[in-house]
């Protein structure tokens, strides 16, 4: 006997949906060398026998957040992961609380790192590595009103992106 389409989707709407366990709730961090410290563990983790240097990166401008890890190979290729969920969490809790009205807050980070205590973090307020996602214009102006700062701490490139549109659209 072979069902008709309706059929098929009766039965798999009234199959019983396996409920899946709630996840733990996440830790939160008091301070921004424990969220580094934590980040940097995930990425670790993650990390296959004799990979001992990756770059944890993030760009997080207006309402764009993303993180990735790249790993360097032995024999020089570069392999591309993606960080569990709770890294991007952490890390938009680090750009949450690392703002400063006078500075604004960072837009990129990049961490090197060599081992659990052997890491660099680098977090920018003014630029953002060309190989990272695109910034688009809305992400400009929805960053700037989360996190304001001083015109003159907008980066130029920010600006004339900004600048570009409204000559563009006004």
């Amino acid at each position: 006997m072979t069902l008709s389409r309706p059929e098929r989707i009766d039965l798999l709407l009234t199959r019983p949906h396996r409920q899946e366990p709630e996840p733990a709730p996440r830790e939160q961090l008091a301070t921004l060398g424990e969220i580094e410290q934590t980040v940097v563990d995930a990425a670790i983790a993650m990390l296959a026998p004799g990979q001992k240097f990756a770059l944890l990166w993030s760009l997080q401008v207006g309402e764009q957040a993303v993180a990735g890890v790249q790993v360097k190979e032995r024999d020089g290729s570069v392999t591309n992961m993606v960080p569990p969920a709770e890294v991007l969490e952490y890390l938009i809790d680090h750009k949450r609380m690392s703002y400063d009205p006078s500075v604004g807050t960072w837009l990129s980070a990049e961490i090197f790192i060599a081992g659990p205590t052997r890491y660099k973090a680098t977090f920018a307020t003014g630029t953002v590595a060309d190989w990272m996602p695109e910034v688009s214009e809305e992400d400009l102006r929805h960053e700037f009103d989360a996190f304001p700062r001083p015109a003159a701490e907008i980066p130029d490139w920010a600006r004339t992106q900004l600048d570009w549109s409204d000559r563009r659209t006004g």
